[in-house]
Order: structure tokens, then sequence, then C-alpha cells
């Protein structure tokens, strides 16, 4: 895997505040877009490094069901303090955007 895609997701997760963003939004903010799956496998590689978390949500809607829910997080540093603080900063993006969500939402 591209170590140099790997820091790319990195950086686009340190310029956020909390550092945590829907893996679509991760993909987005990627210049130039990187070829189809080499984000999934960055993703994995980053993973199993301990270098982001990744949430993944059930969906609120049937109708987004077959959307990606999933939230990665940046982990700053290796130890178990830093991967409590990230996966908290996943679960804080994933509950504003559920509120945000199920307050203007009505199934047709």
């Amino acid at each position: 895997m591209s170590a140099g895609l790997d820091e790319r997701i990195l950086a686009a997760l340190e310029r956020r505040q909390p550092r945590a963003a829907f893996v679509a939004e991760v993909a987005a903010a990627l210049r130039p877009p990187p070829p189809p799956g080499q984000i999934e496998d960055a993703l994995r590689d980053l993973g199993e490094q301990g270098r982001v978390v990744i949430a993944d949500h059930a969906a609120p809607d049937v109708h987004l069901e077959s959307s990606d829910l999933r939230i990665v997080a940046c982990v700053p540093d290796e130890n178990a303090e830093s991967e409590r603080l990230a996966r908290e900063a996943a679960e804080e993006l994933w509950n504003t955007w559920l509120r945000a969500f199920l307050s203007t939402h009505r199934c047709q």
C-alpha cells in the first residue's frame, strides 16, 4: 500500500475538528483521487497499524441502507488514551449527524 495515500488520509483527518469524518468525506477530500479500492486498502492498513479507528453504524432509515456510514477517526499517538479519544470523536460526529438527520428527515 502506498505510504503516501496513508499520509494523505491522516492529513485530511488532522485538518478536521474533531479529527473524524465519514469515509466518503475523507475520499472526497483526497486530490487527486486515488484509484478505486485503494482507499479501502489504506484504511485497513491504517487500522491494523492503530493509526485510525473505524466505527460502523447501522442505517437510521431504510433509504440509507446502501450508504457507507462508517466514520474514521485519527489516533494521533499509539496508546489506549488516544484510541479512546478517537473512538469518542467518531461517536461525537455520528451523534451530531444522526440528530441533524432525524430532525429533518421525513420518510415518504
